[in-house]
């Protein structure tokens, strides 16, 4: 009898301890995002909530509410996150050291999980009233002007970089722009309210479709959508910035389609991320996609199925293109 008793109780133990053990093996993974109050921070506690229940708490999420576009893809080469949000563009500039920010110091590290999840339009519009009283109605009449208060995101984001880009194309940069007092930066919320000030004359972003900010500085404001040149939109599609369309009524008071460069959030990985944890993760996310498209309306036109479409400028993560050679969608 004693040694049933002791037989059941080993029993006991062992299916204790395989319990225990499996819980204590669910592995934690991290992704960086931006402070509250942005997109990405909003994409990312949607994912850390998604990935544990698709993959029934095999992987626990841990969200750094932290960062940005230009600072991420170094944090992910680092290995200070697994996973982190950021653009097409900034992802090659970080791997190849481009522009002063990543200069000298090449992120070979970085690869991709989800691609063009969300496209950015490099917008610049200005005080339709400013416009009409000056006829400064062009890029190159704007950065000429003797009296202009062009508005930008500060030094961290990638705005500057994009601007500076574009100077540079019509023959200036931002340095000289900012020497010469034309050039002010400041957070994209204060904005708004200094165009309805007339403490500004003209706004640089590059956003995404239904973008909080913009969307209210368009409501609140009557702006002119200042047209980018072919030489500008040549020149930045050559520093990982492709022509594309915003069409028609995307944002307040623009009547026809807007032809301008374009940046394309991306989700990546450090290259040593082990390639279970990445397949899990994409299958994760791609498979539940409608769940996040229905929860971040800006997502709704991430098509996962068209990753083989593009070129990749940075290389997919193995674990990622190995699900989506299941799929189909990759040779």
């Amino acid at each position: 009898m004693l040694n049933n008793k002791l037989k059941k109780a080993a029993k006991i133990m062992t299916l204790s301890t395989l319990l225990v053990t499996g819980l204590s093996h669910a592995a934690t993974s991290t992704i960086i995002s931006q402070p509250p109050g942005n997109g990405w921070y909003t994409y990312g506690t949607t994912f850390s909530q998604l990935i544990p229940k698709a993959t029934h708490n095999e992987y626990k999420i841990k969200l750094i509410p932290r960062g940005g576009g230009m600072t991420n893809p170094v944090v992910v080469n680092q290995g200070k996150a697994d996973f982190g949000f950021t653009t097409s563009n900034a992802t090659v500039w970080a791997r190849d050291g481009l522009t002063e920010i990543y200069k000298g110091k090449k992120n070979q590290n970085l690869r991709i999980v989800l691609d063009d999840v969300q496209q950015a339009y490099t917008i610049t519009i200005a005080r339709k009233s400013w416009v009409e009283e000056t006829g400064n109605d062009t890029l190159e009449k704007i950065i000429h002007a003797d009296h202009v208060r062009i508005a930008m995101k500060p030094t961290g984001s990638q705005v500057p970089i994009i601007a500076d880009y574009i100077f540079r194309s019509l023959g200036t940069d931002l340095k000289t722009l900012k020497d010469e007092g034309k050039v002010v930066q400041m957070g994209s919320g204060q904005a708004a309210q200094m165009m309805r000030d007339n403490a500004i004359d003209v706004y640089i972003d590059n956003v995404p479709a239904m973008h909080p900010n913009l969307t209210e500085m368009t409501l609140t404001n009557d702006v002119v959508y200042i047209p980018y040149s072919d030489k500008v939109l040549k020149d930045l599609a050559k520093v990982g910035l492709p022509t594309g369309t915003m069409p028609a009524g995307t944002y307040d008071g623009q009547s026809k389609d807007y032809i301008t460069p374009v940046s394309a959030t991306v989700f990546i990985t450090n290259a040593n991320v082990d390639e279970k944890t990445v397949y899990n993760v994409t299958k994760a996310l791609v498979e539940n996609q409608q769940e996040i498209k229905h929860t971040h309306s800006p997502l709704k036109f991430w098509h996962p199925e068209n990753i083989g479409q593009h070129a990749e400028l940075v290389s997919l993560h193995p674990g990622a293109a190995k699900y989506y050679r299941e799929k189909g969608w990759l040779k």
